[in-house]
């Protein structure tokens, strides 16, 4: 795949016309991109001009564009673009379970789960993840997907079932938490560990209070308090007794251990409703075209949250499917995402990072747009090839020329959707430097 970006300029004055500047992936030392620049400065229109030239190149390369359109301008002639919202019938089950034993498996699904959770502005408290951690585990396990069996991992295990095995979903999760909590309050058994404390709190009291009195010779406070102990004692026997008599499944007290408490698995039960009443989290896939090259998700309508969690679950799905496809020698897949900055975090299960530092020899390229390179960890700017500069707020430059190494004149020069400066790491060089490059119009 190749991107002619115009012609490279060294001066105003000074125009090599016989000197175009072209992006080449086979030569390119990996594919990722970081386009910067400041709203008006043509972050979009160039967004535009490579997936214009890509599509005239993809009969002859076999390549997928997978645009995430966050502000639902990224209008490409030709594209199968589909809209998510909360009213729309389709989506993606952030519960699908990889079958590969060396990539997927119950507990990786779990813990991609949690930690993208954990990323969104409302993160789950300690005892909450605990619980959920627990909840998907017995669900995956009684759809059939047990965590320490990798050949159940697959749909199609070999075992005949009167109804078809599948893979769980978020409305799946939403309704046996419910199950798990009403069977909670209806078993009883949190009131008998309740009451059991009670029992050994009253006690280590009462035999402190005991000694006392044993020791003041106050025989009547000693009677007392042994009747106070005896009737608690007789409370507690009465509801260990109800206890057993609700017993129907055996596992109702483990439910307890695993699920903590009803307060706690309450509070689970309502962020698995918020998230499946998102609406984005569905079992029907959506309707893109597969004989189109540039898939375009349009994401407007989602909120913040909704979006880092969309990108976060599709775009592990597709480094999966990469990751399974093997080593490639080109570009398979390109994954676009504007205002990147705002699904990036530290954490090293991101998947926007692992991308970054994994995917080059599985065909992934990622470019992401942004306002400034002081938005990204150095880790991610010293991974990334192809560095573009479209015209930084003047705030901005001091930073930028400390983290991209480029010099004050380059950046002077820069004219927004005129003249652009880049950097491309190209295989067998061993330094690279920016420089200006005139724009030449789309065609």
């Amino acid at each position: 795949m190749e991107i002619n970006w115009g012609t490279n300029y060294t001066s105003f004055k000074e125009l090599k016309k016989n000197e175009p500047v072209v992006w080449d992936s086979k030569k390119a030392l990996n594919s990722h991109m970081l386009i910067m620049g400041k709203s008006g400065t043509g972050k979009t229109y160039n967004l535009r001009k490579i997936l214009k030239q890509l599509l005239k190149q993809s009969n002859k390369n076999n390549i997928r564009a997978h645009i995430f359109d966050v502000h639902g301008d990224i209008e490409i002639p030709g594209a199968s673009s589909v809209k998510f919202s909360s009213s729309t019938p389709y989506g993606f089950n952030p519960l699908w379970l990889n079958p590969d034993p060396d990539f997927g498996g119950v507990r990786r699904r779990i813990q991609s789960l949690l930690s993208a959770l954990n990323r969104t502005s409302r993160k789950l408290g300690t005892k909450q993840e605990s619980c959920l951690r627990n909840l998907l585990t017995d669900l995956f396990e009684a759809n059939g997907f047990k965590e320490s069996d990798v050949n159940s991992w697959k749909v199609n295990d070999g075992i005949q079932r009167k109804y078809p095995k599948k893979n769980p979903t978020l409305d799946d999760a939403s309704r046996f938490a419910k199950y798990k909590l009403k069977a909670m309050y209806i078993g009883g058994s949190t009131d008998t560990v309740r009451i059991l404390e009670e029992v050994n709190k009253k006690s280590t009291s009462l035999y402190s209070k005991q000694r006392q009195a044993l020791r003041t010779g106050n025989a009547l406070q000693q009677e007392s308090l042994e009747a106070d102990l005896e009737k608690l004692k007789s409370e507690c026997i009465a509801k260990y007794a109800e206890y057993v008599s609700s017993i129907t499944t055996g596992m109702e007290f483990e439910d307890l251990l695993r699920y903590d408490s009803r307060d706690v698995l309450k509070s689970v039960v309502e962020r698995l409703e918020n998230l499946n009443a998102v609406g984005i989290f569905k079992n029907q896939n959506p309707p893109f075209d597969n004989e189109c090259p540039l898939w375009r998700y349009d994401i407007k309508p989602l909120s913040m949250d909704e979006k880092k969690l969309f990108i976060e679950f599709r775009l592990e799905e597709i480094f999966h499917h990469a990751v399974q496809r093997g080593v490639v020698d080109d570009i398979h897949d390109i994954i676009i995402i504007d205002e990147a900055h705002n699904f990036f975090s530290d954490d090293d299960d991101n998947i926007l990072n692992t991308i970054a530092k994994e995917a080059r020899k599985f065909g992934i390229a990622l470019i992401c747009a942004s306002q400034a390179p002081t938005h990204f960890s150095d880790d991610f700017l010293a991974n990334v090839g192809t560095k573009i500069i479209l015209g930084l707020d003047q705030m901005y430059w001091d930073s930028s020329m400390r983290k991209l190494k480029i010099d004050m004149s380059i950046m002077e020069n820069i004219v927004a959707q005129k003249v652009m400066a880049i950097m491309m790491n190209n295989k067998g060089e061993t330094r690279t430097a920016f420089q200006l490059v005139l724009l030449t119009p789309d065609t």
